[in-house]
């Protein structure tokens, strides 16, 4: 993605990431004073966004500031638990992944190169 601002990616179908505890992402990106942001939206039990409701997002936020800014001109792998998307308290119905690199002017208007997104989960049931 290039000019970056913000992108959103929907499945087709609703993810259930119930029973996962990483939310995986590589990354190479262009600009080191961006703040790199992911947002998971979960759509509530009934799986339709609408707007607000049951409906439960997280953002989380890197950067300088908070200690866990993303290196620029290299691939960075992400693996973030689940439990740190503490404002997505349902996961059955995950329906967007919002990626935003912004400034204090807005949009960073970056280059952003993404691979390997993925719910993962270290214990497998038997």
């Amino acid at each position: 993605y290039t000019g970056l601002n913000f992108i959103g990616i929907e499945p087709a179908q609703t993810l259930d990431a119930s029973d996962m505890d990483t939310f995986h992402i590589d990354v190479w990106r262009t600009d080191p004073s961006a703040d790199f942001k992911i947002k998971l939206v979960d759509f509530g039990p009934n799986g339709v966004w609408n707007g607000g409701g049951d409906d439960k997002e997280h953002e989380i936020i890197f950067n300088t500031t908070n200690g866990n800014a993303i290196a620029t001109h290299q691939w960075v792998s992400l693996d973030i638990p689940m439990s740190q998307f503490t404002g997505l308290t349902t996961r059955e119905h995950i329906a967007q992944l919002i990626l935003a690199s912004t400034n204090s002017t807005g949009g960073s208007g970056e280059s952003l190169w993404i691979d390997n997104v993925y719910f993962s989960n270290a214990v497998i049931p038997v």
